[in-house]
């Protein structure tokens, strides 16, 4: 049973209600998104909740288990702050909605209803409609390590141990030009070698993408000029002048580890599990069955 403040409660008991619903959207880099289906913007804790994009909620269930409820919601797509461009380019992707009751006339008198996360959004036109997952989605992610030979520390990490921050291991880079490939031409990477960044992490200090991150996928050079491709990225949004810090990649390798990083002792993975060529393994002449170390 919901727990509405006396304020709110008094205010639905009244028969003569005046509440819309508001919509706070958090994307990946942290910027907000205020929107109500009320006809005139409504504010409250410092946030401007905006009637343009037309948000319309589908029907809402709240389940008292562990299974994951869902909804939809609907919206229009505007030129100010929920783009097209936007929305091809993933930012709402895992954001995080906070769906409001709110008094119109009064809008300390608010409950929040649900917190969910967005999933698959479709788009048709100027509309879009957008999958609400609820947090019990995220107990069905799985969690946990795997045996493996590849290390599953992310660079810099706790458990990597390594700073990723150093100026060995990281470069202020900023966009010069952005290709139809969707790769992007970078300065500030001409004193690394050429796929020093593949594999890496870029992290955005400006434009849209601002305190996000994505991953590179590959580092090229050519003519004298630094090409970063990033993996499962959009480059509508990118503008010559955005900045981002490279950090260098690691491809996981055991030898990678010992060899380029000299971290070894640190390595989270475990390179000499026996894979299937030692499985199906079977006696020959001349093997040498001793039962000594296989791996030195």
């Amino acid at each position: 049973m919901r727990q509405f403040s006396p304020a709110f409660d008094a205010h639905l008991k009244s028969g003569a209600t005046s509440l819309c619903n508001c919509w706070l959207l958090t994307l990946r880099n942290e910027q907000q998104l205020g929107f109500t289906d009320h006809d005139q913007h409504i504010t409250f804790d410092g946030q401007v909740f905006d009637p343009k994009a037309g948000f319309q909620p589908s029907a809402m269930t709240d389940k008292r288990n562990e299974a994951v409820d869902t909804a939809e919601v609907l919206g229009f797509v505007d030129d100010e702050r929920l783009t097209e461009p936007m929305l091809r380019a993933g930012l709402l992707a895992n954001a995080q909605i906070d769906w409001w009751w709110v008094n119109w006339r009064k809008p300390d008198e608010r409950h929040l209803m649900r917190r969910d996360y967005i999933g698959e959004i479709k788009q048709v036109d100027n509309r879009f409609e957008a999958e609400l997952r609820s947090h019990h989605a995220k107990l069905n992610q799985k969690r946990g390590r795997i045996y493996q030979r590849h290390c599953d520390a992310q660079f810099g990490d706790g458990r990597c141990g390594m700073d990723a921050n150093s100026a060995s291991f990281s470069s202020t880079v900023t966009v010069t030009a952005v290709g139809d490939d969707g790769s992007m031409t970078m300065t500030g990477l001409e004193a690394r070698a050429e796929g020093w960044a593949s594999k890496g992490t870029l992290h955005w200090q400006s434009g849209a993408y601002k305190n996000d991150h994505f991953n590179i996928a590959l580092h090229q050079r050519a003519a004298g000029s630094d090409l970063l491709t990033l993996s499962n990225f959009k480059t509508e949004l990118i503008e010559v002048g955005d900045t981002a810090r490279a950090i260098v990649g690691c491809d996981k390798q055991f030898a990678t580890c010992r060899d380029k990083f000299n971290n070894s002792v640190n390595f989270q993975g475990f390179p000499h599990i026996p894979g299937d060529d030692f499985v199906l393994r079977y006696p020959r002449a001349g093997d040498d069955l001793s039962g000594g170390v296989l791996f030195k």
